[in-house]
């Protein structure tokens, strides 16, 4: 499995709008844990779990310093650990925080940031340090890839008995990274988690585009252009969930220290479709849908591949221009709040 880094280069930042839109649903939940969290002495330490290149942490970074100074009603010293896999593009996270004009360092002082390269499914912080934890579009990706699919390159897809070694895969991550940030998290704490989920029906909102990769890599294939071995082994490690695998870690007991607060799963705006809606500019829309989709799964379908993942882009790009109504799905997410008893 190739590690599920984000395509570097400062490029996720400039093609995540997609994802950047549905984390603002949960602005709501976010104030909602900034107002709960038990303030302790000393440094407040916030995390961005599984950051990428920073651009969909801006704005929440910003708002949870913000009101936990406001609470506190002076400018205490802040501390902000963005943790993502050891290969992320750290480099545009850290010129996007000295120079984006929306960066949360703009205007505050006594203000910190710092980086950790190691999978957030590990211990990552000191004990009870971090008062609130932040995860945006990344605790779908899984530490390991326990099968490689057969038929398609979307776990959705998958067989009953690939499906089964999936859920499994997906049990433990989750539960790790819950009993991590107990330990890690101070009495009264908070996580704010936006994961891609799946609905009542199913649906994750990206089958369409999922079949459509599938049926170019397959034409690929039939051209010469794509070895058959290669095309094999294409398995996108990302796995939704659905609200019993969620909500299964705190009602088997597991987590005695921690309450979960909310757990909304709904569709949330795509604000490519929601533009291609009032524009009817379809070549605009295949132009942001498939940015998104080689910003966030490129790297695990092509690695360094630059000329296949390009020439499949610009198959996507046509395809989807040509019928956009085929793949303009809202994404199924999941806004989670999570709490730390006090003792």
């Amino acid at each position: 499995m190739r590690e599920p880094v984000m395509e570097g280069r400062g490029y996720y930042n400039e093609h995540s709008e997609l994802q950047g839109r549905s984390a603002e649903e949960s602005d709501a939940v976010l104030l909602c844990a900034l107002d709960a969290i038990a303030l302790p002495s000393g440094t407040l330490t916030i995390a961005d779990f599984g950051s990428s290149q920073g651009h969909n942490s801006m704005r929440q970074m910003a708002r949870a310093i913000d009101r936990l100074r406001e609470r506190l009603g002076q400018p205490r010293d802040v501390i902000v650990m963005h943790t993502d896999l050891p290969r992320c593009d750290f480099t545009s996270l850290f010129v996007m925080l000295e120079e984006a004009p929306d960066s949360y360092r703009r205007g505050r002082e006594n203000l910190f940031s710092a980086a950790v390269g190691r999978s957030f499914y590990e211990r990552l912080l000191p004990a009870e340090s971090l008062c609130l934890g932040w995860s945006a579009f990344a605790l779908h990706w899984m530490s390991a890839l326990p099968v490689t699919l057969s038929n398609h390159i979307w776990p959705m897809f998958a067989t009953p008995e690939e499906g089964i070694a999936l859920a499994r895969q997906a049990a433990a991550d989750w539960r790790n990274f819950l009993q991590n940030r107990a330990r890690e998290l101070t009495p009264g704490g908070q996580l704010v988690m936006v994961v891609g989920a799946i609905d009542e029906a199913g649906a994750t909102g990206l089958e369409p585009m999922m079949d459509l990769a599938k049926r170019i890599l397959e034409t690929l294939v039939s051209e010469g252009k794509l070895e058959p071995q290669a095309f094999a082994a294409m398995t996108i490690p990302s796995r939704p969930r659905p609200r019993a695998e969620f909500t299964a870690p705190f009602d088997q007991g597991e987590l005695p220290d921690l309450k979960l607060e909310e757990l909304v799963i709904a569709p949330t705006p795509n604000a490519a479709m929601l533009r291609w809606q009032k524009t009817a500019d379809a070549a605009q829309f295949a132009s942001v849908i498939t940015g998104f989709f080689i910003a966030a799964f490129g790297p695990s379908l092509f690695g360094d591949d630059g000329a296949l993942r390009d020439l499949f882009a610009s198959r996507f790009a046509a395809s989807i221009a040509m019928a956009p109504a085929d793949v303009a799905r809202p994404l199924v997410t999941a806004t989670i709040r999570v709490s730390k008893s006090v003792r």
